[in-house]
């Protein structure tokens, strides 16, 4: 069954095929639907790929509180429990790279690579928790998911994607999940995040870990990027040209390419290294 148990609310997920596992982590108010482009590339390369909905969004359950990172985290924990997960690789965009951080900082020897595109590794700061205020309140209004979508499509992928068929289809799909999403729930998600901070702990992280930004991204600019990768001993940056906040959308090729590339010489680099 494609759901399990988090503190007694169900959560959806899904697994495509067989291999090494890899997590893919979404961002808020989007749904695991947000990786399709990059599902095909990893179970071609081997890998076991499981894309979880986020508490609150797509097809997880409802949320009646603020919920946070850690909660997040906590939900992830529960789901590697009932998969009977020990070790994975780790891949986050967003709201899910940030989640991913906090995992890959409480359990270190069960993250074999971690990948952190267009995120944070701090949101308790005045702007970002104004911006937050701001999506939560849009939320709580009539119909609030799809107007935030309209409101922010502009700036969540490059206008070149835009106006492609693959933007017009993604664009029709989003839409739809934006029309059933609830509303409150994203506000509880948007609401319990602005506390969020790792960056006094970042240097902390052992495994090898690859940072993605976009060029065109406002929201988590390349040098937000940049200046995490500076303090992750393992870790490099890359730069995708002409992406916005939702690198791996836009810019779907690129990105996993690099994703794949990553993993991939990763993976052989800590086998020699136990060798």
């Amino acid at each position: 069954m494609p759901f399990y148990d988090a503190q007694g609310r169900g959560n959806y997920f899904i697994e495509f095929g067989k291999g090494p596992p890899v997590l893919l982590l979404h961002g808020i108010s989007n749904s695991g639907r947000a990786w399709a482009p990059q599902i095909p590339s990893l179970v071609a390369a081997g890998y076991r790929v499981i894309v979880p909905d986020h508490a609150g969004h797509g097809a997880s359950a409802r949320l009646s509180a603020p919920f946070g990172v850690a909660d997040l985290a906590d939900d992830i924990e529960s789901l590697l429990a009932h998969l009977r997960i020990e070790t994975l690789d780790l891949v986050g965009l967003s709201l899910g790279g940030m989640v991913a951080l906090e995992l890959a900082l409480r359990h270190p020897a069960r993250i074999g690579r971690l990948v952190v595109a267009n995120s944070f590794d701090k949101t308790a700061t005045p702007p970002f928790q104004a911006m937050a205020k701001g999506w939560a309140e849009t939320f709580e209004r009539p119909h609030g998911p799809v107007a935030r979508l309209e409101q922010s499509w502009p700036s969540l992928v490059s206008p070149a994607f835009q106006a492609t068929p693959d933007g017009l289809r993604t664009y029709q799909i989003w839409h739809g999940i934006a029309a059933t999403a609830d509303g409150a729930s994203l506000a509880h998600v948007a609401r319990g995040i602005g506390n969020f901070d790792v960056s006094a702990r970042i240097g902390q992280l052992v495994m090898p870990t690859l940072f993605i930004a976009g060029s065109l991204d406002a929201m988590s600019p390349p040098e937000m990027s940049r200046h995490m990768a500076e303090r992750v001993p393992r870790a490099r940056c890359v730069v995708i040209d002409g992406a916005a906040h939702i690198s791996n959308v836009d810019s779907a090729e690129v990105f996993s390419s690099r994703l794949v590339d990553f993993l991939h010489a990763a993976q052989k680099s800590t086998a020699i290294a136990i060798a």
